[in-house]
């Protein structure tokens, strides 16, 4: 991987992670090196961190990436009819929210290889929210506690609203649009967004989606998240 040239959105996006492994620091959960049973193909992502992952990559190393997602596209994946602060106003509206489809029988990300992330130091946010109390190859599902959940929805919140003239999609189609741009650019224009319902526009937080005992605990870090 390269050193990233300096651009204001993925400061924050980096700053953003960072308090999230601060937040999480003394979580205890039982992942470990070589445990992916939660690294599916319904990996998603904003066009923000699509631009850091790309632009963490040398020519070369995109070429790989796009050869290895070629290879391994996963036909049935989770695509998203919504994003968490669109889910946030249609709940504060009282509107019908719809209907998703997520399966995680589909499939390996195209991004694993022996049980390892290729790309695990600038993966998204998505990846690095997954933890579980028990190990889910044995049990069949993650167990997270109430309070991961609540930080793991702030903290998507304030990277959709950071990207708010961006999109949310799959990893497997998101990477594959940034890759066949060779000026990986921001997609800022909507006319610039494919309209094959593969991708849904960010959204500003309408409301913040905290429960009420969670208020205190996460306070501190919805100021240094307010003050990026």
């Amino acid at each position: 991987m390269k050193k990233q040239m300096s651009n204001p959105g993925i400061e924050r996006l980096k700053k953003i992670y960072s308090l999230y492994d601060e937040a999480m620091d003394h979580m205890e959960g039982v992942c470990q090196k070589k445990c992916s049973s939660c690294c599916t193909c319904n990996v998603t992502l904003t066009t923000l961190e699509a631009e850091f992952l790309i632009e963490a990559l040398t020519q070369r190393e995109k070429k790989e990436l796009q050869a290895r997602i070629n290879h391994c596209f996963p036909q049935k994946r989770y695509i998203p009819k919504m994003t968490t602060n669109r889910f946030a106003r249609l709940c504060v509206e009282g509107k019908e929210v719809p209907e998703e489809e997520n399966d995680p029988s589909w499939g390996k990300c195209p991004l694993l290889a022996d049980d390892l992330c290729v790309l695990y130091e600038v993966r998204p946010f998505g990846c690095r929210a997954l933890m579980s109390q028990v190990h889910c190859s044995e049990k069949g599902y993650a167990q997270v506690p109430p309070i991961v959940l609540t930080f793991n929805t702030l903290f998507s919140q304030v990277i959709e609203h950071v990207d708010e003239n961006g999109f949310f999609g799959n990893l497997s189609d998101m990477l594959t649009l940034f890759l066949s741009d060779n000026t990986f650019m921001r997609f800022s224009d909507p006319a610039g967004i494919p309209d094959d319902g593969r991708f849904v526009f960010n959204e500003k937080i309408p409301v913040l989606m905290i429960p009420l005992e969670h208020r205190e605990r996460v306070k501190s870090f919805w100021k240094k998240l307010s003050s990026l």
